[in-house]
């Protein structure tokens, strides 16, 4: 037994893509694929403002998700690591609390979505692939990892909330409005802190996406 465990741990540790373990590969696919969950919707009739049993169905999917992954965390945990129910919360709280409390503007949700998948998943792909130098407020984060947040979250942000708009925006007040989040939660991943950096980008990500859509549209 003891054999199979190292032999177990000497794979997980195993480098697949550059610095990229295959534990921290699953890590970051299941943090970046549910950010193309909102394209679902395009397909999908609904109301806007979005009635109560889509919105039931959007919180037990992402309910779902959060359990799945809590349930299903020890394949993707780093070294020490048992639990993380920070991370999780991070995540799926800010989202559904958005769909829930502002269904007149399901775009702020499911931007936010969007934000924290792949501006928190690719930085640190950006982090761990692209050597750089470090950024100046915190030695232990790169500015490779920063701009690959922003580089793929604004962009992908901005296409949801400008499809899920009701009534229809611009793509560029879309990625104004969205970017605009997308730096603000950027700088919340990359500050130095004890609190996990899922519910630092969530929350800015939220706050940041509720004021900028404010400020742009009046609401």
């Amino acid at each position: 037994m003891p054999a199979r465990r190292d032999n177990q741990l000497r794979r997980e540790s195993a480098p697949m893509f550059g610095r990229i373990t295959g534990t921290e590969c699953r890590r970051r696919l299941l943090h970046i694929l549910p950010g193309f969950l909102p394209t679902v919707l395009w397909w999908i009739p609904h109301k806007d403002p979005l009635s109560w049993d889509c919105r039931a169905w959007l919180g037990l999917v992402i309910c779902g998700i959060g359990v799945a992954t809590a349930i299903k965390y020890r394949q993707i945990a780093r070294r020490g690591e048992t639990s993380n129910p920070a991370c999780i919360l991070g995540y799926t709280v800010p989202v559904f609390l958005l769909l829930m409390l502002i269904p007149a503007h399901a775009q702020l949700g499911l931007a936010t979505l969007a934000i924290i998948s792949m501006g928190d998943g690719f930085a640190t792909v950006g982090g761990l692939l692209l050597p750089g130098p470090k950024l100046p407020w915190n030695r232990q984060k790169s500015w490779a990892g920063f701009l690959c947040f922003v580089t793929f979250a604004a962009p992908w942000s901005a296409m949801i909330y400008w499809g899920e708009s009701r009534p229809a925006v611009s793509f560029p007040l879309a990625l104004l409005v969205a970017g605009s989040a997308t730096l603000l939660a950027a700088i919340g991943e990359s500050i130095r802190s004890r609190i996990d950096d899922n519910i630092r980008v969530g929350v800015a990500a939220a706050i940041g996406i509720v004021c900028a859509h404010y400020a742009a549209t009046a609401w």
